[in-house]
């Protein structure tokens, strides 16, 4: 048995047979350049010393070793579980490494092994996102262990290795066997300029149409990290960051210029109205200043007149003093009257407070009286609720000795005994009847399910073949049953889409075999010829979104093998380029379109995908002359003349004269043809026909019987249900009687507890009643208390009223006497009072005046506070003048102030602020001026040294490039499109495959597959004696070249890629052609791979097998 896992081997050609033939001598994988049995860290290869040369072409130093690696160049590369690999190791050579093999041996996996191994991002393969997906089905972890010649200053080879865990999703880093980090890793890449990121140097499978899709300034950047020095890149991102500050600052600059010149225009507008506003603000300062005056002429005012009000004070003091001391003895009586009036004044204030006194005392007893009233009611109604509640206790008393009576002689009456377990038993066999009937009734109810589904059947057979039986005499039913015996798939889409029509947007057409005719059946087979299957069968949508519906219903819902097309176009866009008379003139009777009939889509999906509209037919055959005629025209390249079909092909990229001519006989059509009837089908059909007739017959028999039976079992399952509904209700009753005897201990038990506790609720409502009489009784003995303290009130107030009014008749004495002493000595009191009143009223408006004058003060205080120029300013605009003169004044001014209008009242804040805003943008403007004056001087600098150098590197490529074309005939030309805005520095790739074009710009739209192929392949190769890499990988490249092309790109490739001091180069390709050049400097790796691949093959020996295949030829 062979080994379950997959092994893979890569072999080796060198143009050493010798060399050859060791190698595969070796049980363990060999080396180039060291003997077989060498360990793996010999210092042969890890310690090799190369020699430092110049490189003509780039003017590069080149650091080749003795055996020809660059710095960097891979030496040597092993797999563990990666991708379809077991184990495998490479051994690659320092120049051109082509790498073969059929498709699926794994050519790719090695180029995902460099990309992963050397600590790039899987995204630039184009394949899956994730590393983990890398790792060979079935396996936990994956390795890569890639091996690089080493610089001149390393001690030895750089052996990098990483382990890729599946379930983590994580890698695992070494260099040179110990630990590391990949950001280590990334950084040794750049310190040896490997660029697996640059399509110009690593181009996988996946990526080649992203190269021919790579906009130019995109691929002016990568070709300068592909070709150039550093320090060009360097120059370059200058130059883009210094444009960029250069931008931004001049768009800056020419912002605040605009800004300036509409400030300044906006200040001169503003002049007249400023000047107005300054005016106004000094009317305004002068009006201030007078109103702070006039607190200060206020402030003189009131502090003259204080002083004046006080002497006048004084005076009058002095003449009171005299009138005083002039009627001193007549005042003596009436000051004694006054003082007796105002004791018994006094006195009578006194007896009047003690009435009141008095009064309050008997209200207070009166209100007790009345809540000692509300209280004997509040008793009363308690004690006629306790009385109620009293007799309803003792009435339950009653109900509940009656209760227990009742109780006490039903446990004396002894009920019979009840067996739940002789009516359960009589209710389970009832039970058990019942469910023995259901199976009975379900069995049968399958049993009539099964005959429906058997009938419906057997009725659907019969419309089947009855439908058959009618197709078998019509044109369209005959192509329905040979379609449905060679495809049924296509058969039930057409059942399908009759019924669902309704769902599309447009009508949807099925198989043009079936909704197409011909008109004129002689031309059947010709029509038939021009035709493939898939074109007789296929389904026609008129819309994308009928397309994607149906392709979703018959591919995802239904999973049919069928074919879907769409059509946009009307069949009126594909009208004959060629008159009737100049057709029938080329010996053919009509196009191949206007001999069939049907929907206008499908007419037009055919003129689109088979070009009927563009095939002549005739019954007949052509003659030479309108051979030639078809030929060179060109316009008709297929049609059908008597039985022959003839097909033009034209190869334009050879010439006019590349013209080949394919013809076969035609064949009877398997449609549109009208054929006699199947007679031994048609008695097939009658005999099946019969035989479901007999069968659906017996089933209506069985069908029949079946309800019969059913219905029985339904009569005796209701006779079952109605005695089992019966017994359980005889059960109830027993049951419901035998545990109301079985609870009349319990409930006995419970009325005697509520008997006790009903006793005790009764005594306690005595008890209450009790208490209730006590507290009416202390409540009565409180109302006669209160009664007796109110009548002491009542005699209390009495008297006091008694007193009162004794003191009220002397006090109305005592007043009358005080008059009658006022009357005789009125004249004199006037005086004094008037003297009184007048010192009173100087006093108060002295104090008036006091007040004015501090209240003054502090606020002229506060204005002199601003310093002594703002004081005797004040004081100079007071001087000799009141508040009335400055009142005045400041009407005036004001007058002025309404005289002087301003339209704006912030216009003045404005022009200060705008003209701060104008000088900041003028000396930023400045500022700007001088850096960009640096910039362009910072530009031009860097541009000088940049652009002869990119133009000098350009013009190479672009030599190689051209020269590479001019060797198939065809025209390439690499040039730089240069801009002001140095990001927008491109590469363009224009290229010429045909005579009569111009240079068109390589893209992803104009150019076929195989002309993009052709295109990267010779730009590719123009960088290849530039290359900054130590390594570049293409990755099948020539997919898609024709043989002359791809022969010619294969001699170049060799022809570049062999020249010594040249960077390693990697070819990867699945198909090669026979008889290609080759170089002694190549090396060819093939890949074998497979379930029966040695358990200890490393390297195949292929001089032995150039011996084997000699020895079988000689014995055949």
């Amino acid at each position: 048995m062979p080994p379950s896992s997959s092994r893979r081997r890569r072999r080796e050609v060198d143009d050493d047979s010798d060399a050859a033939s060791n190698a595969s001598e070796a049980p363990k994988r060999p080396r180039l350049s060291r003997a077989a049995n060498d360990s793996d860290d010999d210092d042969d290869v890890h310690g090799s010393r190369g020699r430092a040369r110049m490189n003509g072409v780039n003017g590069i130093k080149s650091q080749n070793t003795q055996d020809g690696f660059q710095p960097g160049a891979i030496r040597r590369v092993k797999l563990e579980n990666f991708v379809t690999y077991e184990r495998a190791e490479f051994f690659p050579g320092p120049n051109l490494n082509m790498v073969i093999g059929p498709n699926g041996t794994g050519k790719s996996s090695l180029v995902c092994a460099i990309c992963l191994g050397l600590g790039f991002s899987p995204k630039h393969l184009g394949r899956a996102a994730s590393v983990k997906e890398y790792v060979k089905l079935g396996k936990p972890s994956a390795t890569i262990e890639i091996e690089l010649q080493r610089r001149p200053q390393d001690r030895s080879n750089h052996v990098i290795k990483v382990q890729i865990d599946r379930e983590r999703n994580v890698q695992k880093w070494w260099l040179n066997g110990k630990d590391t980090s990949h950001k280590t890793v990334q950084g040794l890449m750049k310190d040896l300029k490997i660029q697996v990121d640059n399509l110009c140097q690593f181009l996988p499978q996946d990526r080649v149409v992203e190269f021919a899709s790579a906009t130019p300034v995109a691929l002016l950047h990568e070709t300068l990290r592909a070709a150039a020095p550093q320090e060009m890149l360097e120059w370059q991102k200058s130059l883009q960051e210094l444009h960029k500050d250069h931008r931004e600052l001049q768009r800056g600059s020419g912002n605040n210029a605009d800004n300036l010149k509409s400030l300044e225009a906006r200040q001169a507008d503003m002049q007249a109205d400023v000047d107005r506003l300054r005016e106004r603000q000094e009317a305004q300062k002068h009006i201030a200043d007078l109103k702070d005056a006039y607190h200060v002429a206020e402030y003189l005012e009131a502090r003259s007149l204080y002083q004046q009000k006080k002497a006048a004070e004084k005076l009058a003091k002095k003449n009171l003093k005299k009138l005083e001391d002039a009627a001193a003895p007549s005042l003596q009586a009436v000051n004694r009257k006054q003082e007796y009036h105002a004791k018994v004044t006094a006195a009578a204030r006194a007896r009047k407070d003690a009435v009141r006194r008095a009064e309050a005392t008997a209200d207070t007893m009166l209100g007790r009286i009345e809540d000692a009233d509300e209280q004997i009611k509040a008793i009363d109604a308690n004690e006629e609720t306790f009385r109620r509640g009293f007799e309803s206790k003792k009435q339950e008393l009653s109900k509940i000795r009656n209760r227990i009576s009742v109780l006490e002689n039903q446990k004396k009456n002894k009920q019979a005994e009840f067996n739940p377990q002789e009516h359960n038993t009589q209710i389970r066999e009832k039970e058990h009847q019942l469910r023995e009937l259901e199976a009975d009734v379900r069995q049968a109810t399958v049993q009539i399910r099964e005959i429906k589904e058997k009938g419906t059947a057997a009725s659907n057979t019969k419309q089947k073949l009855n439908q058959d039986l009618q197709n078998l005499d019509s044109q369209q039913g005959a192509i329905l049953n040979l379609i449905q015996k060679k495809w049924p798939d296509v058969v039930k889409g057409w059942e399908w889409l009759q019924e669902n029509r309704d769902k599309f947007e447009k009508e949807v057409f099925g198989p043009p075999a079936i909704v197409c005719t011909v008109k004129n059946e002689r031309y059947s087979d010709q029509i038939q010829a021009l035709l493939h299957n898939d074109d007789f069968l296929c389904f026609t949508a008129q819309t994308k979104e009928d397309h994607k519906k149906l392709s979703g219903y018959f591919y995802r819902e239904l999973s049919l093998s069928v074919n879907i097309r769409s059509i946009m176009k009307p069949l009126s866009d594909f009208r004959p380029k060629m008159s009737k008379e100049q057709l029938q003139s080329l010996g053919f009777d009509a196009f191949a379109i206007e001999m069939l009939a049907g929907p206008d889509p499908v007419l037009a999906m055919l003129c689109n995908e088979k070009k009927l509209d563009m095939a002549g037919v005739a019954l007949s055959d052509i003659n030479d002359a309108q051979y030639e005629r078809l030929v060179q025209d060109g316009i008709i390249n297929s049609w059908c003349t008597g039985r022959q079909l003839y097909r033009v092909s034209r190869r334009r990229d050879l010439g006019p004269q590349a013209v080949s001519t394919m013809t076969r006989g035609i064949f009877k059509g398997l449609f549109w043809t009208d054929q006699p009837v199947d007679e031994a089908e048609k008695r097939e059909i009658q005999r099946r026909l019969s035989e479901v007739a007999a069968e659906f017959d017996a089933l209506k028999a069985q069908n029949a019987e079946a309800r019969r039976q059913l219905s029985d079992l339904d009569e005796k399952k209701k006779e079952i249900n109605d005695d089992l509904k019966l017994l359980r209700e005889r059960k109830n009753e027993l049951q419901k009687a035998h545990n109301q005897y079985q609870a009349i201990p319990i409930k006995l038990e419970t009325e005697k507890k509520a008997l006790e506790q009903k006793r005790a609720e009764v005594e306690e409502a005595k008890t209450a009643m009790l208490k209730l009489g006590f507290d009416r009784d202390e409540a009565v003995l409180n109302k006669a208390q209160a009664t007796l303290r109110h009548h002491a009130a009542i005699a209390a107030i009495r008297q006091s009223q008694e007193a009162l009014l004794e003191a009220q008749i002397r006090e109305i004495e005592a007043k009358s006497d005080v008059e009658g002493l006022k009357i005789r000595n009125v004249d004199l009191m006037q005086q004094l009072e008037a003297e009184q009143q007048h010192i009173a009223t100087l006093a108060e408006e002295s104090l008036r005046c006091r007040r004015r004058a501090e209240n003054g003060r502090e606020k002229v205080a506060e204005l002199f506070h601003d310093g002594p120029e703002r004081k005797e300013l004040l004081e100079d605009l007071a001087r000799d003048k009141t508040g009335e003169d400055i009142q005045n004044e400041i009407a005036a001014e004001e007058g002025r102030l309404e005289l002087i209008h301003v339209t704006n009242p912030g216009a003045l804040r404005e022009f200060e602020k705008r003209a701060q805003e104008i000088e900041r943008l003028r000396q930023k403007m400045e500022t700007s001026t001088n850096k960009l004056e640096h910039l362009n001087r910072q530009i031009a600098r860097i541009r000088e040294k940049w652009e002869p150098k990119l133009d000098e590197l350009v013009s190479k490529i672009n030599d190689a490039f051209s020269y590479n074309f001019e060797q198939i005939n065809c025209a390439g030309e690499v040039r730089v499109h240069k801009d002001e805005d140095f990001d927008q520095w491109a590469l363009d790739i224009m290229v010429k495959f045909r005579e009569n074009e111009t240079l068109q710009q390589l893209d992803q739209h104009r150019q076929s597959g195989g002309e993009r192929a052709v295109s990267t392949i010779f730009f590719l190769m123009a960088l290849q004696s530039m290359a900054q890499s130590p390594f570049r990988v293409v990755d099948e490249i020539n997919q898609g070249m024709d043989p002359r092309n791809e022969r010619m790109v294969h001699e170049r490739m060799v022809e570049i890629a062999c020249r010594e001091h040249t960077s390693q180069y990697f070819l990867i390709t699945p198909k090669l052609l026979t008889g290609l050049r080759y170089d002694p400097r190549m090396r060819v790796l093939c890949i074998a791979s497979g379930t029966h691949m040695p358990k200890d093959g490393n390297k195949l020996d292929f001089k032995r097998c150039l011996e084997i295949h000699k020895g079988v030829t000689a014995s055949a």
